[in-house]
């Protein structure tokens, strides 16, 4: 390590915590900081090395677009790389694999002028790692654990009610603990669905350090009147699949990543609650998962 590297420790995410090392004079600026307490340490860390350096793309394939914030890549050994792209002030930088699951580079083709927001590197590293230990999926969602120590997953795309409902739940449900208004991390250990928090929240600012065995997803949308089905698997599974981080850009890890979707629709409840945007409708929404018909009932055992 540089002489003037220094490490930034960010507690650990689904068990895994997140070490940045700095080199070159770059800073990180985690806006809007949610004082994220993180999990115990389970696992081994991922390590993020920030760096001056090459960031051309040129031996790299290009394999999806995200405009206007970055671009998926894939190396010669079938790892994924981000070239994020300097749209707010900031400089184009490069993330790359050193150690697939454990260390990743960020270079950056000159120095940055101010500290550089952690957000997306971040986010990105520890999808690639999570794909890369086979351990699970980051959820575009709300998330909440139940008074009985259930886990709730809410998936969904930018407007459909995420930050509503968590802020909902926060002011009027005092029960139940808000895990996440925006990112949840879903794992698949041992057979064992777990949702966690993150200390990616969205407008909301909830970024809770708790965990529960997930067992319900509720896809939510606002209506003038409360009401509740169930979702048929296949349904749910079209659905939550465009909420969660897929590994798309990395093709032969896809497959680990549907076994997990799978395990989720065939495993858990799958309910769609409409409801108006009320402290009653928050409340109404809470006990129906409370009282969610029983796995073992819903499928005749």
């Amino acid at each position: 390590m540089f002489a003037d590297a220094r490490r930034v420790a960010v507690a650990p995410v689904a068990g895994i915590p997140i070490v940045h090392e700095l080199r070159d004079g770059i800073a990180l600026e985690r806006h809007g900081g949610v004082g994220w307490t993180g999990t115990s340490a389970a696992r081994a860390a991922l390590t993020i090395r920030h760096e001056l350096g090459d960031a051309d793309t040129v031996d790299l394939r290009r394999v999806l677009e995200v405009p206007p914030w970055c671009t998926f890549y894939i190396d010669a050994r079938d790892e994924p790389a981000a070239l994020f792209h300097g749209i707010f002030g900031e400089v184009d930088r490069l993330l790359t694999c050193e150690e697939r699951g454990f260390r990743y580079v960020v270079r950056y083709g000159v120095r940055p002028a101010a500290a550089v927001m952690a957000l997306q590197s971040e986010l990105a590293a520890f999808s690639f790692a999570l794909s890369a230990r086979a351990l699970g999926l980051i959820a575009h969602s709300c998330a909440f654990v139940t008074t009985g120590g259930e886990g709730v997953l809410c998936p969904g795309v930018s407007g459909t009610g995420k930050t509503t409902l968590a802020q909902l739940l926060v002011r009027h449900v005092p029960d139940v603990d808000v895990l996440t208004d925006d990112r949840a991390v879903i794992t698949l250990d041992d057979g064992e669905l777990t949702v966690w928090g993150s200390p990616w929240p969205g407008a909301a600012q909830i970024a809770g350090a708790g965990s529960a065995p997930l067992t319900t997803v509720v896809f939510i949308r606002h209506d003038a009147s409360c009401s509740m089905r169930r979702v048929p698997p296949a349904d749910a599974f079209r659905r939550i699949v465009n909420t969660l981080s897929m590994p798309v850009w990395e093709p032969a890890r896809c497959g680990r990543a549907l076994e997990i979707v799978d395990a989720i629709v065939s495993s858990v409840e799958l309910l769609e609650l409409a409801y108006p945007p009320t402290p009653e409708a928050a409340v109404w929404l809470a006990e129906q998962v409370g009282f969610a018909q029983p796995l073992g009932a819903r499928h005749g055992q």
